[in-house]
């Protein structure tokens, strides 16, 4: 698939997610649409900015790319100029937490009771954080520095 990227039209692409999702309806701060043969197929979203940090949601199954992910963190830092990103995901969603991990989000730690009231896995969320000299390596192809 050749993904792209429908940017200032947060509201479509929010009322596109939470209809396609069958989500609930929450406040988000900017949205960027994932788009293939002009429509859309996922959502970005940008939430609980509150300064120097930003959560993101990404739905948009076998649509993330390289080009993708660094437009994702190029758009954090130039729009809300943040320090850390934050992802939320299930305790049983082994595949994604390992996905994350990968391109260089780290575990912070776990939320239990985050998606229900019982305490159990499918209800705990798992947290990864990204700084911002990861997301300006993958943003912008910085090297690391030297220790």
């Amino acid at each position: 698939m050749s993904a792209g990227l429908l940017f200032d039209h947060d509201d479509a692409v929010a009322e596109w997610f939470y209809k396609s999702k069958n989500r609930p309806v929450f406040k988000y701060d900017r949205c960027i649409g994932v788009i293939d043969k002009g429509a859309l197929v996922g959502a970005v979203l940008y939430c609980n900015w509150n300064g120097p940090n930003v959560e993101l949601s990404y739905y948009g199954q076998n649509t993330l790319t390289l080009g993708i992910l660094r437009s994702i963190f190029a758009f954090a830092l130039t729009e809300f100029d943040v320090a850390r990103i934050t992802c939320i995901t299930s305790k049983r969603n082994r595949h994604f937490m390992k996905s994350l991990q990968k391109i260089g989000f780290k575990l912070e730690g776990a939320q239990k009771c985050y998606y229900g009231k019982r305490d159990c896995n499918r209800n705990t969320g798992v947290r990864f954080v990204m700084f911002r000299a990861g997301m300006e390596r993958i943003a912008f192809g910085l090297q690391k520095k030297a220790a």
